[in-house]
């Protein structure tokens, strides 16, 4: 579970901001009833990632942020865990680093060619594949805005009513087959919440994260509390710092060298008892 755990908190940092779709075509939750209403019916995927762009604040003020700085907070009740998270962003490449008490600090790295990841799990490594792909569009502030950054196709699969609200879905595929279902509220045209299976060295993992609060940031609505659900445990990410357009220096983004291990504390006499003098020392004392 740990070795899950840390790549999702990454994850859910970024996202606060795949190998496989969901189990149906449709992301199904239980308070969702699937519909499967003729292709002509659903609008064109172009058109609901384009509107979601406007209700977020219009495409001119997604291209002027460059760059941002955020931090914040997650939260794992059933589990008694907690994470602070901060990331640094500029034009796609980026440098996050999560400390999470008991499990240590987790860093992730993003030049502009490699993912580098450095956890207390899995140590440092270059992520590749879907993994790398995800990571990177993971810490994208609007896939409907940069959605062609990192895939190559956007299709609506479906309409569904959840929680009495109408939400229409739409898959991005990668060239890499990564797959991505972004779900929209057809009333605000907000997202709603993304589907996706995260990619880990132990195999991948089924996440939904849902958007609970938009604030605005730069003239951006952005998600400022979001709910992560998986099977083992729902987690609230709270962003508590935002600052847009900031300078950072490129070398932030260049992964520096990896955490020292931590020496393991020296073993407690259980008994409590003092340590037994030697000849030599008993000698010393009584001179």
């Amino acid at each position: 579970m740990i070795r899950h755990l840390v790549r999702l908190l990454a994850l859910a940092t970024l996202a606060v901001g795949c190998s496989k779709p969901p189990a149906t075509t449709t992301p199904t939750t239980a308070n969702a009833e699937p519909q499967t209403p003729a292709a002509d019916a659903l609008p064109t995927a172009e058109d609901v990632l384009a509107q979601s762009v406007e209700a977020a604040g219009g495409k001119d003020a997604h291209d002027k942020l460059a760059s941002y700085y955020s931090e914040s907070r997650m939260e794992i009740p059933s589990q008694g865990l907690s994470a602070d998270s901060k990331l640094w962003w500029e034009q796609g490449k980026f440098y996050m680093e999560v400390a999470m008490p008991g499990v240590g600090l987790t860093r992730v790295w993003y030049d502009g060619t490699t993912v580098t990841s450095d956890d207390p799990v899995n140590g440092r490594r270059t992520l590749e594949g879907k993994e790398s792909t995800q990571t990177r569009w993971a810490a994208s502030v609007s896939l409907a805005h940069d959605w062609k950054t990192y895939f190559t196709e956007a299709s609506t699969v479906g309409r569904r009513e959840v929680d009495g609200k109408q939400l229409v879905d739409v898959k991005l595929t990668g060239a890499d087959d990564s797959e991505v279902v972004l779900s929209f509220d057809e009333g605000t045209h907000m997202l709603a919440s993304q589907q996706f299976s995260q990619q880990s060295p132990m195999g991948a993992m089924p996440v939904e994260i849902a958007v609970v609060e938009y604030k605005p940031y730069a003239g951006v609505q952005h998600a400022a509390r979001t709910e992560m659900r998986v099977a083992i445990f729902t987690a609230t990410t709270t962003v508590t710092k935002f600052d847009a357009n900031i300078d950072i220096d490129d070398t932030k983004f260049t992964p520096t060298a990896p955490q020292p291990p931590k020496p393991e504390p020296a073993p407690a006499d259980p008994k409590g008892s003092k340590p037994k003098k030697t000849k030599a020392s008993k000698a010393k004392a009584d001179g």
